[in-house]
């Protein structure tokens, strides 16, 4: 068959893929310089001088000196606005047909990101790539010739004139590459329908004809499918329909709480892969099974820099400071904090992302994603970062055998009233008296800071309520698509609305 021969060819092509072309610091040299000389011609490259930082003995430090470190507002307002109304040569060469939607998990303004012709090779590459490893999971030569199921946003983009809107996952699948269009379920007919509620009905009326071996996408979006196959079709686990079913890739969203969950309603052992897809691109995945973190891809399309996460460089809210001074992959240190700022073939200068990522080995540029610059807290210089909030949780599902897919923090500075209070989702029995203390000394194991401020003001307090209670959250909020995540600290008017549903 056409398909075996292309997924031979596909194999042969991975286990001859080099793993890494040159040193990653050499790697990412070339890459920003690959960059500045692409973009030089453009307005925002004519505006910053491109061509004499290009000209520079150090082109890096030029660069850094010269073009604004920004958030989405200050990329946006005065350069990817006139991207959007159409104008060409912006802020990178050519026009742009595509824009990923995304509100993050930090603000609630949808932003509009583009997505160019070279980021769409870029993303490609990366799940080549991606691919390019699963020889090092042990999976069986069965899921080589299974489908890979997609839980993600509609395919059913919005036009407007030349342009098209839509979140990433959705122009992913429209535009993925030739080789792994064989593989793709749930097929275009499905993933065109808009509504993701109608879309999980179809996926799950039509789950028995298929044989899935891999699945991708935001894990709690994928929990709700499969329990929905299960509920329509009488099942016990997933295994019953998909026992080759071998591999968990999550989308930007550390599979790690949702294991127990998984293991429930699949029903058989499964491997997972962390994967770090963002609406501004792939930026890194876990290559084996037993790594602890994810392998940047630095000979991509995107330069990294990395923002001390501290006082100097962010305000109390989050923000980045004027004179925030970055660091490049040669600078960088083990185990601190950074806030991530991408330079990328999507027309992004030094733009800041929004996530902290942590360095497990810097030589080897193996990160792990620690938190959002704003969804951290620091009500009495605790610094606790969602990394830590991921560690606690998984202490008491392993202490009391429990299943805690879904939490959120309301942090609350109030007079003399200091404290985090704690929301855990379940559709298991939870005892919040007994969980705290357990809660409380994970989190002072993993972070001497908190531990310190445990001992004075900082209080602790623990809700349950039911794992509904977050999809109906999302639904108030207008997040139900697949691809929104729910933040781990909820602020501002998203606080509102879920203090409202307490009421």
């Amino acid at each position: 068959m056409l398909l075996d021969r292309v997924i031979e060819l596909g194999l042969e092509a991975a286990d001859k893929f080099p793993r890494r072309r040159r040193a990653p610091w050499a790697a990412q040299q070339r890459t920003l310089k690959k960059l500045l000389k692409k973009a030089r011609k453009t307005v925002f490259g004519r505006a910053y001088d491109f061509a004499g930082i290009l000209k520079s003995e150090e082109p890096i430090l030029a660069f850094q000196q010269k073009v604004p470190a920004v958030d989405y507002n200050g990329m946006f307002t005065p350069w990817w606005e006139r991207v959007y109304e159409g104008k060409e040569d912006i802020t990178w060469p050519g026009g742009t047909e595509y824009y990923a939607l995304s509100s993050g998990t930090s603000e609630a303004n949808t932003k509009y990101i583009p997505v160019t012709e070279a980021m769409l090779k870029s993303l490609s590459r990366g799940a080549f790539r991606m691919f390019s490893c699963f020889p090092d999971y042990g999976l069986s030569a069965d899921v080589y010739t299974a489908s890979w199921l997609a839980i993600g946003g509609t395919t059913q983009l919005t036009k407007q004139g030349g342009r098209r809107f839509g979140y990433l996952s959705g122009i992913n699948a429209r535009e993925q590459p030739l080789w792994a269009r064989g593989f793709y379920k749930p097929g275009q007919r499905i993933a065109r329908i808009e509504n993701f509620d109608d879309r999980v009905e179809e996926i799950a009326r039509n789950a028995p004809n298929w044989n899935i071996g891999v699945i991708v996408g935001i894990p709690h979006w994928v929990q709700l499918t499969l329990e929905r196959i299960l509920e329509i079709h009488q099942l016990e686990t997933i295994s019953e329909i998909w026992p080759d079913l071998e591999l968990f890739v999550s989308g930007g969203v550390d599979y790690r709480p949702y294991v127990k969950s998984f293991e429930r309603l699949i029903g058989h052992p499964i491997k997972y892969m962390n994967t770090y897809l963002a609406s501004e691109g792939m930026f890194a995945f876990q290559r084996n099974a037993t790594a602890e973190g994810m392998q940047l891809l630095l000979d991509n399309g995107i330069f990294y820099e990395f923002l001390p996460f501290n006082e100097e460089n962010f305000d109390d809210e989050g923000n980045i400071r004027p004179n925030a001074r970055a660091l490049t992959l040669n600078q960088v240190e083990e185990g601190r904090e950074y806030a991530l700022l991408t330079t990328s073939c999507n027309g992004a200068w030094r733009y800041l992302v929004g996530d902290t990522v942590r360095f497990l080995d810097a030589k080897e540029a193996v990160i792990q994603i620690s938190g959002r610059t704003k969804h951290y807290i620091n009500l009495a210089t605790e610094h606790l970062t969602v990394d830590n909030m991921n560690a606690g949780v998984l202490a008491v599902e392993q202490a009391f055998n429990v299943r805690i897919p879904e939490f959120t923090i309301v942090p609350v500075k109030d007079d003399q009233y200091i404290a985090h209070e704690w929301y855990l989702g379940s559709k298991d029995v939870l005892d919040a008296a007994a969980i705290l203390p357990v809660l409380d000394a994970a989190l002072g194991e993993v972070n001497d800071d908190y531990k310190s401020e445990r001992k004075t003001a900082l209080q602790i307090k623990v809700n349950t309520v039911p794992l509904q209670r977050f999809y109906d959250w999302q639904r108030q909020s207008g997040q139900v698509n697949g691809q929104s995540k729910i933040p781990r600290v909820l602020k501002g008017a998203a606080k509102d609305r879920w203090l409202g549903m307490q009421a």
